[in-house]
């Protein structure tokens, strides 16, 4: 008996003995008799895990907790019977929260499939009605992502129409608005993200916007004859078209100096007081500025000049603004 207490509390996860739990009653209410090796099998658990739910579920049953409220439920012989669980004996039902979780991704999954599909439009409505009725959860549900009306309904005109359009965008990286001229072609949706991938007429390349950062938007006459997209391309949001080559001296090799310029492969062979030469490379050059400022004192910038020289210009600037 004491072998049998030790091993039952290593058996499953609470979460998951409760949902056996509950579909327990209602399965041996409908299988009265059943063997305690058959019931293990059925359910995917060992005989010791079935025995430690049956006790638990002996001393369940509705408030007052008497034994004429406790479920009836014997299982010495090895064969399981149950009885007085009329209130428990149905299938766990869904609850409100559950109903508009479910709701909810009928309403994603919906958004996904494109508009000739009618017949599985017409499946996903007829979910949502039985859901709606069944349990209460209201039918109109929607799902917003944050993105401006007037911003998609136009961009998806000029893809189909194969018009170019202006935009004026907010860059993440540099933390700057533009105004660009764009051929789009396709929208997508990445890790929750609206995107748009354009052909951008001020780099002549290929470049992807996130749509809720485009802050206007306005169709204009279609771009010049012959104007081809390249095969090859770099997709981005930066205006840089190249890579830009830096070199930086890191003075310590902190845990945010890591993470910031993706050097865990440098853990391995580099003690972290020892000062390190490296040579990487962005496509943003407002990037690797901020990046080296926000480290401090822990990485230098070399290479190149030009960019030296800005962010030695902006940490006096922090600097004045201190003193």
């Amino acid at each position: 008996m004491k072998f049998w207490l030790v091993m039952s509390k290593d058996l499953s996860a609470p979460l998951l003995r409760t949902a056996r739990l509950l579909d327990l009653v209602p399965y041996l209410n409908s299988n009265q008799g059943i063997s305690i090796k058959d019931l293990a099998t059925d359910f995917g658990v060992s005989t010791a895990q079935i025995n430690s739910d049956l006790t638990t579920l002996w001393m369940c049953g509705l408030p007052g907790y008497t034994p004429l409220e406790l479920m009836d439920l014997e299982f010495e012989s090895g064969f399981v019977t149950i009885r007085n669980a009329p209130t428990l004996s149905k299938p766990r039902n869904i609850s409100f929260d559950e109903g508009l979780a479910i709701m909810l991704g009928l309403e994603l999954l919906q958004q996904q499939i494109p508009t000739d599909r009618e017949d599985l439009h017409t499946e996903i409505e007829v979910l949502k009605d039985k859901f709606s009725n069944q349990f209460g959860v209201p039918r109109a549900v929607t799902v917003s992502h944050a993105i401006d009306p007037s911003i998609i309904s136009p961009v998806m005109h000029a893809i189909n129409t194969s018009r170019d359009v202006e935009i004026t965008y907010h860059s993440l990286y540099s933390d700057e608005i533009s105004v660009r001229t764009v051929l789009p072609l396709a929208t997508f949706v990445e890790g929750g993200n609206n995107y748009l991938r354009a052909f951008c007429r001020r780099v002549e390349a290929i470049r992807i916007f996130r749509l809720d950062r485009i802050v206007s938007l306005s169709l204009i006459d279609a771009g010049p004859d012959g104007a081809e997209v390249p095969k090859s391309f770099i997709e981005t949001d930066e205006i840089e078209s190249d890579k830009i080559l830096y070199t930086i001296k890191i003075k310590r090799l902190t845990r945010d100096v890591i993470e910031r310029f993706n050097l865990s492969h440098l853990l391995q062979d580099n003690p972290k007081t020892r000062e390190l030469t490296i040579e990487l490379s962005s496509f943003s050059g407002e990037w690797i500025k901020r990046a080296v400022l926000a480290t401090g004192s822990d990485v230098e910038l070399l290479s190149p000049s030009e960019l030296r020289n800005e962010v030695a210009n902006r940490a006096q600037l922090l600097i004045k603004r201190y003193t």
